[in-house]
């Protein structure tokens, strides 16, 4: 109706999921790339939620356009069914033969011809829709699909999609063993106000528009409506082309759109006022970079030293800058006890330090993240991070061209390293752990980027990536005040065990098992090889004295404890001691 009048091909912003219009924004490229990954590195399950319309199933579509006709997909978008229903679907889907009734037939009927597309290289992938809709039982029924495997590997990868709720399904006592079989587990956020604005551009040029047909202030108006989920900015942009078309206005402002908004919602009566203008990135940039007496800013012709509080304005660079290196001299830091702490051990990195101090004019250490975080291209920091977590573990860098976090734990994995994914985390979840992480920062503008968290000494932290070869310092809370809480955790497998050891499994990775807890007192007598129920109280006794979750079953976060307390496996460390020295634990 409104195409030709705009001098578009076709309706931009249909609510139909087209990969052709697919909008890669920071969190949309990372989610891509942990789908790849997972599929990939055959994880067995991989979960993604996110709000209705944030373009889970987009992001679907468009990995199966990227897997081609090598793969097997079933798709199911109803899946409120029970465990009998949910196979039959996958038989339907799969177009196996036959009919069976009971589950142990369908199970046998699947597993056959699972191993067939096996025999021919072919990879099988079972998608969920709307996960967070299925039964307790029938989502046990989907974990028990998943022991469909061969010596080697999984058979069939499944995929669940579904809206927040899901998050907390999963997370109930009666599913642990389905959410410890998760490889990949991520959360599908809605765009920023920079990524609404690219957004609606992006599909206007996909339909043929020659150049933007919103103003400034309708495209921040659509984000505020829309809080920038992707599903309501198509619904708001239609109507407005509609609207604009019915008025034959040629260009959408703002007034358009506030009617526009509440035709759809006439419940809406006060819709957002004006936006006061952000303060410039340049002067955020100056103010990080010039914050203190005796501050420095290594430049590649040498050092400037610049006397007194001076707070210049230096302009935004148009393109990321590899050189920009920032010092940010500072009192020396003080133990708990007073003490000076020592300088940074021969061979680390240089600590850029960022804290307040009281006695002159400074900037908080958030502001520096805030300065620094969109001016370092996420390819650049998740490369630095990746190559900090591997010299952690003291492994030979990559010189692999990254780009985004999928790609760094690919490379951390060729090089021996598993990843433990850990949402919505605190910092006390960190701790425990103990060990060198990954964690995902947000800047106030919006960029977010993946960086090393290398140690916590105190009130303060240590973080690799953000600037070449350099540690940059801040106080604890400026940290969590820019951590989303998504963080993946580098560990090594020393003993190469199986995915999850459970009850009355059996073998050399039991053995294992028994001599560990024996060696750490949870255990007597002779280790048998069977995982049986004075080994199941053994488990669950080490996992209660390492505050975890005591029910028995020996998967990642169990494993990692076990590697750290035994001695002879050497683990970098994450708490220190402040003024301490890294060591291996």
């Amino acid at each position: 109706m409104y195409t030709a009048f705009y001098g578009l091909r076709e309706k931009p912003f249909t609510l139909s999921p087209d990969p052709r219009y697919l909008f890669l924004s920071d969190t949309h490229r990372e989610v891509l790339g942990h789908l790849i990954y997972g599929i990939e590195e055959n994880e067995g399950f991989i979960a993604i939620s996110g709000e209705v319309g944030t373009g889970k199933t987009t992001l679907c579509r468009t990995l199966l356009d990227r897997l081609g006709s090598d793969a097997e997909v079933a798709f199911l978008f109803n899946p409120h069914l029970g465990p009998a229903d949910l196979l039959h679907e996958i038989h339907a889907e799969f177009d196996l033969p036959g009919k069976p009734d009971s589950l142990p037939e369908l199970t046998r009927n699947l597993y056959a011809f699972l191993l067939e597309k096996k025999r021919k290289g072919r990879r099988v992938l079972l998608i969920i829709d709307e996960a967070q809709t299925l039964p307790i039982e029938t989502l046990e029924q989907v974990r028990l699909l998943s022991n469909l495997e061969t010596s080697h590997e999984k058979l069939l990868q499944i995929v669940l999609l579904g809206q927040p709720e899901l998050d907390e399904k999963l997370s109930i006592p009666e599913l642990r063993q389905l959410r410890q079989r998760i490889g990949v587990w991520w959360h599908l956020g809605p765009l920023t106000q920079p990524e609404t604005h690219d957004y609606v551009l992006h599909r206007l040029r996909i339909a043929g528009a020659d150049g933007n047909l919103f103003d400034e202030a309708a495209l921040s108006l659509i984000h505020d409506l829309s809080q920038g989920v992707p599903r309501v900015i198509n619904l708001l942009c239609d109507r407005a082309l509609l609207a604009g078309y019915a008025a034959g206005s040629r260009k959408l402002d703002r007034k358009l759109l506030r009617g526009v908004a509440q035709e759809i919602d006439p419940a809406r009566q006060a819709l957002p006022g004006p936006r006061r203008p952000r303060a410039r990135l340049a002067l955020a940039l100056g103010s990080a970079l010039f914050l203190l007496v005796g501050g420095t800013l290594l430049q590649p012709g040498g050092i400037a030293v610049l006397e007194g509080p001076i707070l210049p304005e230096v302009p935004a660079p148009a393109a990321e800058d590899p050189t920009l290196v920032v010092a940010l001299a500072l009192p020396a830091r003080a133990t708990h006890a007073g003490v000076a702490a020592p300088p940074p051990a021969r061979g680390a990195p240089p600590v850029a330090r960022a804290s307040n101090v009281s006695d002159r004019a400074a900037v908080s250490g958030t502001e520096i993240l805030d300065a620094v975080l969109p001016t370092r291209s996420q390819a650049t920091v998740i490369a630095a991070a990746g190559n900090a977590a591997l010299d952690a573990w003291n492994l030979p860098r990559s010189d692999a061209a990254l780009l985004g976090l999928a790609d760094a734990l690919t490379v951390l994995r060729k090089q021996g390293l598993q990843a433990l994914s850990v949402e919505s985390a605190d910092l006390s979840m960190l701790e425990e752990l103990d060990l060198p992480v990954l964690v995902e920062l947000r800047a106030a503008q919006g960029a977010q980027r993946w960086v090393l968290l290398r140690a916590i000494m105190g009130n303060q932290v240590d973080l690799q990536g953000l600037l070449p070869e350099e540690t940059v310092r801040v106080d604890v809370l400026d940290f969590v005040a820019r951590w989303t809480g998504n963080a993946f955790v580098p560990w090594r497998d020393f003993e190469a065990l199986p995915q999850i050891l459970e009850p009355w499994q059996q073998g050399t990775a039991v053995r294992w098992l028994q001599t560990s807890l024996l060696e750490l007192g949870f255990l007597s007598g002779v280790p048998g090889g069977v995982f049986e129920a004075r080994t199941l109280e053994a488990v669950r006794n080490f996992q209660r004295a390492e505050a975890l979750e005591p029910d028995g079953l020996v998967g990642p976060r169990t494993k990692i404890q076990l590697y750290r307390a035994l001695p002879q496996y050497g683990n970098p460390i994450l708490v220190e001691e402040p003024g301490g020295a890294r060591q291996s634990s």
